[in-house]
């Protein structure tokens, strides 16, 4: 009998789980496409920003003052539709990637669902002791003060590749030249808190040995111990001063 009721088991949570590839792959293309977009943009406005200060290096270049007027004015609208627009990409990111977490973080517990069904089964069935823990205990609920905040340019997931820092550094000193969210008066300009339970198997990072939440900074050293991601807060680092000196 528990051998029946595990293929059915099995056939449901395949049969739920069958298209989580497709969806998942969806949403990770639609991430790249926008970050190529706001990326395109965030370029854009560097160059923008550079001939703005040639131009005014070079004093005398136009024959009218007007005419200087009207440039700068048009290359300031330009600037600032721009950073507008890569603010609204990445927005969307955010909300793309929590779309992604909470589909795989469905799956997940009805996976866990599942499994604890099956210890019930086997529990009335005398195939195990009726005291027997479950598989999985119930996920912990996160406390107050650590509370997930998906926030603008401050990536919540482990860097796939150690080349990919240094790219990674110039796009977070490029998203500091735009104007603070709060600036843009949209509905998506606040930050989405995540009051949700965290996965007792998820890895932890920093000397604090906690899971990823808030900012966070990769270690360069290759013989960095703590998965090589830490929280700000832990190594005494702010937003203002990541990129100045060393840390420890």
């Amino acid at each position: 009998m528990a051998i029946a009721r595990t293929g059915v088991f099995v056939d449901d949570y395949l049969e739920y789980s069958s298209t989580l590839p497709a969806e998942l792959q969806r949403l990770l293309n639609t991430i790249r496409e926008l970050d190529e977009r706001s990326q395109a943009m965030i370029n854009q406005t560097r160059q923008q920003t550079k001939y703005c200060l040639g131009l005014a290096s070079q004093g005398g270049a136009f024959s009218r003052k007007n005419e200087e007027e009207e440039v700068f004015d048009k290359l300031r609208k330009d600037i600032e539709a721009n950073q507008d627009s890569a603010l609204s990409l990445c927005t969307e990111k955010v909300l793309l990637a929590r779309q992604a977490y909470d589909l795989i973080d469905s799956h997940i517990k009805r996976l866990d669902e599942d499994l604890n069904n099956f210890v019930e089964d086997l529990k009335q069935e005398g195939k195990i002791a009726p005291d027997e823990p479950a598989v999985l205990p119930p996920l912990p609920l996160v406390p107050k003060s650590e509370k997930r905040k998906l926030l603008y340019g401050t990536p919540q997931s482990k860097r796939i590749d150690y080349k990919d820092r240094d790219w990674d550094r110039e796009r977070d000193r490029d998203f500091e030249l735009m104007p603070p969210p709060g600036s843009i008066k949209k509905d998506f300009a606040s930050p989405v808190e995540l009051d949700q339970p965290i996965d007792p198997n998820e890895p932890t990072y920093c000397v604090c040995h906690q899971v990823s939440f808030g900012d966070m900074i990769a270690c360069d050293n290759e013989n960095c111990q703590g998965g090589e991601w830490f929280h700000y807060a832990c190594v005494g680092l702010t937003p203002e001063t990541r990129f100045k000196g060393k840390w420890r």
